[in-house]
């Protein structure tokens, strides 16, 4: 064969890629996908959270800081938040390994 893909197989591939759960050939039951739905929803509300109170930073800056100085300011409450948004979701996701992992 000549080692080409066909269409269903490069979508089972980006199906693994956006959807984590469907990559493990286990079974995961109802429960373990009920808890992971829960995880993520709480983890997608506290990112919220923290995108809000960012924006509201983001918005008063120029009431707090020299006008010279607000891009540098900007620079670094952007960077605050990514790394803060970063550490959620690292962590959503070693919640949910761990359900999935967990015997059902």
């Amino acid at each position: 064969m000549s080692g080409l893909k066909s269409a269903w197989e490069l979508s089972l591939e980006r199906s693994d890629e956006l959807v984590p759960e469907l990559k493990s050939n286990k079974k995961i039951t109802k429960k373990q996908k009920d808890e992971i739905k829960e995880i993520r929803m709480e983890y997608k509300a506290k990112i919220a959270d923290k995108d809000v109170m960012h924006q509201d930073k983001m918005s008063k800056l120029s009431n707090r800081v020299p006008p010279e100085e607000v891009q540098l300011a900007v620079e670094q409450l952007n960077k605050e938040f990514a790394e803060e948004k970063k550490a959620l979701e690292e962590e959503m996701e070693t919640k949910v390994e761990s359900v999935r992992n967990k015997q059902g």
